[in-house]
């Protein structure tokens, strides 16, 4: 074989193994995409069991005549405010690659910042995804 010609098949032999080298990095990147999604819809999962029972309560105290409609109604309120800035510090963390406590107290920074409260800046991030 030519010494060009070696050269060559040496070149598309370092090419072919850079590439198979990026599809190894490229393939360990998408399964941790794949494994923080499967914990971000398990969490999300949890918020939504603990919302509805979150609600039963309410209408079991409501029922019991505890807690007046009005009472109800914001604690219902205080509740959805509750899972939408759990949602966002669940975005926070898988978009950034943070801790929740981290994320929390970004998303509290943005709040303070923006002189804005909690709530509606989570509402914006989360409407945004």
């Amino acid at each position: 074989m030519s010494d060009q010609r070696q050269g060559d098949s040496q070149d598309l032999q370092s090419q072919i193994d850079a590439l198979t080298a990026q599809i190894g990095c490229d393939r360990a990147a998408i399964e941790t995409l794949q494994s923080d999604a499967a914990d971000t819809l398990g969490r999300i999962e949890d918020i939504e069991a603990a919302a509805a029972l979150d609600r039963q309560m309410i209408a079991e105290l409501q029922d019991a005549g505890v807690v007046s409609r009005e009472h109800a109604a914001q604690m219902e309120r205080a509740l959805q405010s509750s899972r939408t800035i759990g949602t966002a510090v669940g975005i926070l963390m898988a978009e950034r690659e943070i801790r929740q406590d981290e994320a929390f107290t970004v998303l509290k920074a943005a709040s303070r910042n923006s002189n804005r409260k909690l709530r509606e800046v989570a509402q914006e991030l989360v409407e945004s995804r």
